[in-house]
């Protein structure tokens, strides 16, 4: 059975919690494993918030956690029922509103402020997908203010999408592929060769 680990003083039923978000966040597989596996660790830890509506409880904050719950239903775990903070709304277009700034970010963690934060704290990276588009920190040993990363198939701390045209793009892989072949791939606080390539290259350009 799934751990209930909040209190709240309303709660409901899996099945009676309806969706409202629809496309509005895609979420892979993956994430809703992530979700998955931060409930069965850690227990459901947060409330829905819910619109109540014409006897319908639409979801406005939890839409993961409910895929989550869901997936887990499937393979069998029983699911009690789940605290809820109920969110008023005068209407739909109101409801939307308030579900648009659940998901609005008003601030960006950094590096520097992920570290701080958690210093001293024995963090389960694997599990986590930290909201900034910027940073995603997997390793717990620092090294010069960054973590490290222990290996080539772990993602990277931070992901960085660029949109090139082709010839742009081969210019890009060419100039990685003589870095690397020059020795510029291979670094003492990332396993990744394409990454190390690529700061070096910016490293030199950024020293003339």
């Amino acid at each position: 059975m799934v751990r209930i680990a909040c209190k709240t003083a309303d709660l409901l039923p899996l099945d009676a919690i309806e969706d409202l978000q629809g496309g509005l966040k895609k979420r892979s597989k993956k994430d809703i494993e992530l979700i998955t596996k931060s409930i069965e660790k850690y227990g459901f830890s947060f409330p829905f918030f819910v619109w109540k509506s014409e006897g319908h409880n639409y979801c406005l904050d939890g839409h993961g956690r409910r895929l989550a719950l869901l997936e887990l239903e499937k393979k069998g775990e029983q699911i009690p029922p789940l605290p809820v903070v109920y969110i008023e709304a005068k209407d739909e277009e109101e409801a939307k509103q308030k579900l648009l700034r659940l998901n609005s970010q008003y601030g960006q963690m950094t590096i520097d402020s992920v570290i701080e934060f958690t210093d001293g704290v024995k963090v389960d990276w694997d599990d986590l997908a930290l909201p900034s588009e910027t940073i995603k920190i997997v390793g717990e040993e620092v090294v010069g203010g960054f973590p490290v990363l222990a290996s080539g198939d772990r993602e990277p701390f931070q992901q960085m999408t660029f949109t090139l045209a082709d010839k742009q793009a081969e210019i890009v892989k060419e100039a990685i592929k003589q870095a690397k072949a020059e020795g510029f791939g291979e670094s003492d606080i990332n396993a990744n060769s394409n990454g190390n390539a690529l700061a070096a290259i910016c490293e030199a350009y950024c020293g003339n």
